[in-house]
């Protein structure tokens, strides 16, 4: 009990920190970012194509 408070602490801040630093890589956000249900509206791309440079 005495580990597993610290534990799940350092891991859910690593979690949030990797979300954080890799959420502009194109795969990670398609693959990992998309799927959560809570921010998935947050990185959907809604820009025309007519818009788009490339």
């Amino acid at each position: 009990m005495g580990w597993r408070t610290p534990l799940v602490f350092w891991g859910v801040a690593a979690g949030a920190a990797v979300s954080l630093f890799l959420s502009d890589v194109p795969l990670f956000k398609k693959d990992v970012l998309i799927k959560i249900p809570v921010v998935s509206n947050y990185f959907i791309d809604k820009t025309p194509d007519s818009d788009k440079p490339f």
